[in-house]
C-alpha cells in the first residue's frame, strides 16, 4: 500500500506540517494553523491533500516520521522530480523585494541560493579592505576570482558603503564575465537554484527554468529603505534615499554591459501595492504551472 509521510515544522510565519506521499510522487506543504492549502502535487497536477484527508483515503497509509527522515524522503522524491537542476532566476532594482523572494522560494522548493549582488559586494570590499581605487580594473578583476560564493558574509557585505562601490565595479565587462562563470557554475550545482540579481534572466542564465522580474516604483522603494533604516534605531532622509535609488537604477538600467532590464520571456511582479506573501504565492503559482507542464512532458 502507498504511504504517506508528515511532519510537523515551526519557522518564522506559521507553524506547518510538510507532506510527502504516494510514494514519492507527490510533495509539498500544507499550513497547519489556517488549513489553506500550499502544497502541489507537482507529478500528479492535483492538489496535496489536508491533513484530514490522507488516512480517508483508500489507497494510503499516513505514517508519521522524525524531520530529519521526513528530509531524506523529500530529498528522493524531488531528485526522482527534478532529473536536470531546475534554475529560478530573479532580476530586478534595489528595493523590489527580489532578495526576501528568491530566499522564500529557496526554502520552499529546497533550491541552492545566491544573491549574485553579493558576489560584486565581496569585489568591492576587497577593494575597499585593501585601500585600492575602484576604478582599479585589474586589482578588481583579481578580487573577482579570488570570490568563493560558499563565503559570502551579508552581515559585512550588506554595508551601503560596500553597495555603493559594487555599482561601481559591477560596470567592468571583464569582472562581470569572471563572476557570471562562478554563478553559472552554482546554478547547474543539482538539485538547481534561485539567484536573484540583475542580469540573470538576460546574461547568467538566459536558460533559466522560471524568470521572475521584480520590480516597484522608486517612491515605495524609497519608503521601504527609509522603513529598515528606523526599524533599527536609525535615522534617514526620504528625499536623499529616493535620490540614492533613482541613480542607482539609472547606472544599472545605463551600463554598456548587461544593463538591468526584464527578460524578453520573464514573468513581471510589480510590488509596489504587494505585501511579500501575495508576490511569493503569485511566484509560487508561475512556478508550480511549470513543474506541472514538465513533469507531464
Amino acid at each position: 500500500m502507498p504511504t504517506d509521510y508528515w511532519t510537523e515544522v515551526e519557522d518564522d510565519r506559521s507553524i506547518s506540517r510538510e507532506v510527502h506521499c504516494r510514494n514519492g510522487t507527490v510533495i509539498g506543504m500544507v499550513s497547519w494553523a489556517t488549513k489553506v492549502e500550499w502544497g502541489t502535487a507537482w507529478l500528479e497536477g492535483a492538489p496535496v491533500p489536508d491533513l484530514d484527508e490522507i488516512t480517508v483515503q483508500p489507497d494510503m497509509t499516513a505514517v508519521e516520521i522524525e524531520g530529519s527522515v521526513f528530509e531524506e524522503k523529500w530529498q528522493e522524491a524531488k531528485a526522482a522530480m527534478l532529473s536536470s537542476p531546475f534554475t529560478i532566476a530573479i532580476d530586478g532594482p534595489a528595493g523590489a523585494g527580489k532578495g526576501t523572494l528568491a530566499r522564500r522560494l529557496a526554502d520552499h522548493y529546497r533550491l541552492n541560493l545566491l544573491d549574485t549582488g553579493l558576489t560584486y559586494r565581496a569585489v568591492a570590499y576587497a577593494l575597499i579592505q585593501h585601500a585600492l581605487p575602484l576604478d582599479n580594473v585589474s586589482a578588481a578583476e583579481t578580487a573577482a576570482r579570488q570570490v568563493d560564493l560558499a563565503k559570502l558574509d551579508r552581515t559585512v557585505l550588506s554595508a551601503h558603503a560596500v553597495g555603493e562601490a559594487a555599482s561601481k565595479v559591477a560596470v567592468f565587462p571583464t569582472v562581470r564575465r569572471i563572476l557570471v562563470e562562478k554563478q553559472r557554475a552554482f546554478a547547474t550545482t543539482p538539485p538547481g537554484a534561485v539567484l536573484d540579481g540583475r542580469d540573470i534572466g538576460t546574461v547568467v542564465c538566459p536558460d533559466a527554468d522560471i524568470k521572475l522580474y521584480v520590480t516597484a516604483s522608486a517612491e515605495v522603494r524609497a519608503r521601504r529603505r527609509l522603513a529598515e533604516i528606523e526599524s533599527i534605531g536609525g535615522t534617514a532622509d526620504f528625499t536623499e534615499i529616493l535620490a540614492d535609488i533613482v541613480r542607482r537604477d539609472e547606472r544599472d538600467m545605463g551600463r554598456a554591459d548587461s544593463p538591468l532590464k526584464p527578460a524578453a520571456d520573464a514573468h513581471l511582479l510589480d510590488t509596489s501595492e504587494m505585501a511579500i506573501e501575495a508576490a511569493f504565492l503569485a511566484a509560487r503559482a508561475v512556478i508550480d504551472d511549470v513543474l506541472a507542464k514538465r513533469n507531464k512532458a
